[in-house]
């Protein structure tokens, strides 16, 4: 019965990581928030379990394939931020292709019309 017991933590673990994948791909960081502290909690119990190196193993890969995609979210995070801010700054010019292919600097012109009287 005890080598059975050992299996639990292994498959509560498996299912948080498919959890968390999910989590992941939908950008829920409220439940990424969440499962961490149970994630954390079950990692200890895996460790402490007497489990065959082929599932630590798989657990190991998804756990860092789950790790890859939280960088690769996080990396697009921080490249729509990015660009965000670069929209909202406010530019003097801008740069376009002419006629002949070269760029042109283009002057930022007021849009309000001027009346003589």
């Amino acid at each position: 019965m005890a080598f059975l017991d050992a299996f639990r933590p292994a498959a509560a673990l498996s299912k948080l990581l498919d959890r968390e994948k999910e989590a992941i791909l939908k950008s829920d960081f409220s439940t990424l928030e969440t499962l961490a502290k149970s994630k954390e909690s079950l990692m200890g119990q895996v460790a402490r379990a007497q489990l065959p190196e082929r599932s630590l193993k798989d657990l190991q890969r998804r756990a860092d394939h789950n790790r890859r995609l939280l960088l690769a979210s996080a990396k697009g995070i921080r490249t729509a931020r990015e660009r965000l801010l670069n929209l909202n700054k406010e530019t003097k010019e801008f740069t376009a292709y002419g006629p002949a292919g070269a760029t042109t600097s283009i002057a930022r012109k007021s849009l309000t019309m001027k009346r003589k009287a």
